[in-house]
C-alpha cells in the first residue's frame, strides 16, 4: 500500500498470469500486502469454451460476473450475477460461454484460495503428482 493507505493500478498496468488452463488469465490483489491471510481479490478472464473441472477452496468465496456467461453445474450465470460458496463446498464443472467470461473473485483468506480438485480432477492431479516423483 502507498503511504496514504491506498494504491491505484490502471488497466494497462495490471499484471496478468496464466491460470489452470490455457484459456484462463488472472490478476491477483492481496488486500493487505503485510498479511497473507487477508482477503484476496482475483480478476479472471476465461476464453470462450474454457472448462474448469470441479473443485473447492479452503476459504469462503464470492464471485461477481462482470461480462459473458458461465454455467456452474447446471446453473447459468451472466453479467451482474453473484455466487457465494463456503470453504470446502464443491462446485463445477464451470463451462464458459461463447463470448468468454470475466469475473471478480474475492477469497476471505488468501491462504485458502488455491484450487482443490474434486472427483476425476482430483484423481488425475494425484496421478500427475505421483508421476513427477523421482523414486
Amino acid at each position: 500500500m502507498g503511504a496514504r493507505g491506498h494504491r491505484d493500478i490502471f488497466a494497462e498496468d495490471i499484471v496478468w498470469g496464466k491460470g489452470t488452463g490455457d484459456g484462463v488469465d488472472y490478476a491477483r490483489f492481496l488486500m493487505d500486502e503485510d498479511d497473507n491471510t487477508s482477503p484476496l481479490v482475483i480478476l479472471t478472464k476465461f476464453a470462450p469454451g474454457e472448462v474448469v473441472d470441479p473443485h473447492t477452496h479452503g476459504t469462503n468465496y464470492f464471485e461477481y460476473v462482470v461480462s459473458g456467461e458461465q454455467t456452474v453445474g447446471k446453473t447459468l450465470f451472466g453479467p451482474g450475477d453473484v455466487r457465494f460458496a463456503k470453504a470446502g463446498t464443491g462446485y463445477g464443472p464451470i463451462k464458459i460461454g461463447a463470448e468468454g467470461c470475466t469475473v471478480v473473485i474475492v477469497f476471505q483468506d488468501a491462504t485458502g484460495a488455491n484450487t482443490i480438485p474434486l472427483g476425476k480432477a482430483k484423481t488425475d492431479a494425484i496421478a500427475e503428482a505421483i508421476a513427477e516423483v523421482d523414486f
